[in-house]
């Protein structure tokens, strides 16, 4: 009998438990990156080509965050500004619709809702979108093409992804430390392991990695895995 594949959260927490020494650092690096919003697009391609790795079961470390080729930065950078763009624009949708129900609240509560799903729609798309620019060499376009698609044929898929994402930030945020030692570097080994995931549905090859089932035991010895 086959042994039952690990679901996605629990592939989630052992990748990111595996390299927590490497994430840390890799989370303060981002930091300091996004300090200067300019360089914002270098901290997501260096986070995005670690995590990739870390996700795919590949060897990984610090040197990984700075292997970054012409093609990796320009289509972080198209991406990010793209995304900028459309949800600054999305926000300020919802600013004037959320105004505009003083005079028509029907009208404005619809079309704010709207807006809303939008930028939760956008969102999800992201979440695929940033580590799809790492692992595929491939215009800007066909990610965007690409990440619309797994988002409305895995809506259910995207929508917890996004949610355990947003729900790590907030924990972060609260915490002040998490944000600083771990919480960003946990996120992209969500969305990169969250892609894996679900591009295995659309791979008609077996898979050559092999994926140990590990349990709560585990953390006990990790050095049976290292």
């Amino acid at each position: 009998m086959q042994d039952r594949e690990p679901g996605l959260f629990r592939k989630w927490f052992w990748n990111t438990y595996d390299y927590l020494g490497t994430l840390i650092v890799i989370n303060i690096l981002w930091l300091l990156l996004a300090l200067p919003l300019v360089t914002l697009p270098l901290a997501f391609a260096g986070l995005f080509r670690v995590t990739g790795r870390i996700a795919a079961y590949e060897e990984t470390g610090i040197g990984d965050f700075f292997a970054h080729t012409r093609g990796d930065l320009r289509r972080s950078f198209l991406l990010c500004g793209m995304y900028a763009g459309v949800l600054i624009l999305l926000a300020a949708n919802v600013l004037f619709y959320v105004q505009l129900m003083e005079d028509r609240p029907w009208t404005g509560a619809i079309l704010s809702g709207v807006m809303m799903w939008l930028i939760v729609f956008v969102c999800m798309t992201a979440a695929y979108a940033l580590p799809l620019m790492l692992r595929e060499q491939a215009p800007v376009r066909q990610i965007v093409r690409t990440s619309v698609y797994l988002v409305v044929d895995n809506p259910r898929h995207s929508f917890a992804l996004l949610l355990a994402g947003s729900l790590v930030m907030v924990f972060s945020l609260a915490s002040g430390i998490g944000l600083l030692f771990l919480g960003l570097g946990a996120i992209g080994v969500l969305f990169s392991t969250g892609l894996r995931e679900v591009l295995k549905r659309y791979e008609q090859r077996e898979a050559g990695v092999l994926e140990e089932a590990r349990g709560w035991r585990d953390l006990l010895r990790p050095w049976g895995y290292s």
